[in-house]
């Protein structure tokens, strides 16, 4: 388990496995439960080591074993086992394993493990393992592993590994190991390896490494992906899988892929990126400071790679009218070819959308319209920080929702290259 995931996980656990450790241990001395009262019916086949109760009826009742029947008003305590359909008002408890059913309006108790169905109004606690259908108004907490199906209105907590089906509310968290589909509200954690599926609202997380899907709306977390994450962030140690969202970052990116609007790698020349700003160690990042007929002015961002790059800006574009400018923000790309030492050249496609404001309606002006433009550069270095460059092209504009063309004709532009 990660070193940073553990102390969390194991907090919660410390917390509220507490109440199962008195159980747990009174089960390795083979003495059981403390005894206390007992009202209720109860018929005992006492021969029996220790001896079985077939059929319990009562308020509240203390008691070895259940092989049967047991219904209580309040509480049921179980020394050893319970086999059979364990019933409470309140609570159950049994020291050591469970068959069957449990059903109580507060909580179930188990010193070590639960094989079957065990519903609750409130808690689960089983101090080994869950096996078949847990189901708690508010949360399930297992000491070692979890098998089956798993549902709380809050919180699904697993001391080691989680197999089958987990639904949270809130939360699941699994201190090793999940090997199954875990959905949350809020977040999913597995301290360890993920080789299942990982849903939820929020956030994912996976302590070691990521073998199977992680999907959550806002981020997920992990030391290595070798699976798919898929959220509006993405962040992992190594990738070795595909990162797919608005924002993927990786400090280590081996034959792996990162796919959305903003990529980062931080140390890998071999990084596999594709989308409209990709940065690695060898991302050059430059300000573009340019006119021409197309926008009178721009300001601009290029992210500069291996014959490869991308721009981000925003401009005045030019309606030819003498009073008004329009606004535009654009992004380009395109592929570059360095010529000796100090020239470039390039060639790209660029996307505009500009806003009209005061020359709406003005010679037919639309309100909001785009524009597509392709170019051919020439790039000159007077410095490793310093350049000046010319374009030419042609751009086509057109209003959004239209089929017609708004206006066309061929740009030019200049400016200077910084950083």
């Amino acid at each position: 388990m990660n070193s940073k995931v553990k102390p969390i996980v194991l907090f919660l656990l410390t917390f509220v496995l507490a109440g199962t450790s008195y159980t747990y241990a009174q089960e390795k001395k083979n003495k059981g439960l403390k005894k206390g009262p007992n009202v209720a019916i109860n018929i005992t086949n006492n021969k029996k080591i220790p001896p079985k109760t077939y059929l319990n009826l009562g308020l509240l009742s203390n008691y070895s074993s259940l092989n049967g029947l047991g219904i209580n008003v309040f509480s049921s305590i179980n020394h050893f086992y319970s086999k059979g359909i364990q019933i409470a008002g309140i609570t159950n408890v049994t020291g050591m394993d469970v068959s069957g059913l449990q059903l109580s309006g507060f909580a179930n108790v188990t010193g070590r493990t639960t094989r079957g169905i065990t519903l609750s109004g409130l808690m689960n606690v089983n101090g080994k393992d869950a096996q078949g259908l847990i189901v708690s108004g508010l949360a399930n907490f297992t000491g070692k592993n979890s098998k089956g199906f798993i549902l709380s209105g809050i919180m699904n907590i697993t001391g080691a590994k989680a197999y089958g089906l987990q639904i949270g509310g809130l939360a699941n968290i699994v201190s090793d190991d999940q090997k199954g589909i875990a959905f949350a509200g809020l977040m999913n954690v597995a301290g360890d390896t993920l080789r299942g599926g990982q849903v939820s609202a929020v956030l994912n997380v996976a302590g070691g490494t990521n073998e199977g899907v992680q999907l959550a709306a806002i981020g997920n977390v992990t030391v290595t992906n070798k699976g798919l994450q898929t959220a509006l962030a993405n962040y992992t140690e190594t990738n070795k899988g595909l990162q797919l969202a608005v924002a993927n970052v990786a400090e280590h990116n081996h034959k792996g892929l990162q796919l959305g609007i903003v990529n980062i790698n931080k140390d890998s020349i071999a990084a596999h990126q594709i989308g409209c700003i990709n940065i690695n160690p060898f991302t050059k990042v430059q300000m573009i400071i340019s006119g021409g007929n197309l926008n009178k002015f721009n300001m601009g961002v290029r992210f500069k790679n291996r014959y490869t790059y991308t721009e981000l800006g925003l401009g005045g574009y030019s309606m030819d009218l003498t009073e008004n400018f329009s606004v535009s923000g654009y992004y380009r790309g395109g592929l570059y070819l360095p010529i000796g030492n100090k020239f470039d050249i390039s060639a790209d496609a660029g996307f505009y959308h500009i806003e009209a404001l005061d020359n709406k309606n003005v010679k037919g002006c639309p309100a909001r319209f785009y524009a597509i433009q392709p170019r051919i550069n020439l790039e000159y270095h007077f410095t490793e920080k310093f350049g000046i460059f010319a374009s030419g092209g042609y751009y086509w504009a057109r209003a959004y929702g239209h089929s017609s063309i708004y206006k066309h004709q061929a740009s030019f532009e200049a400016g200077i290259v910084l950083f």
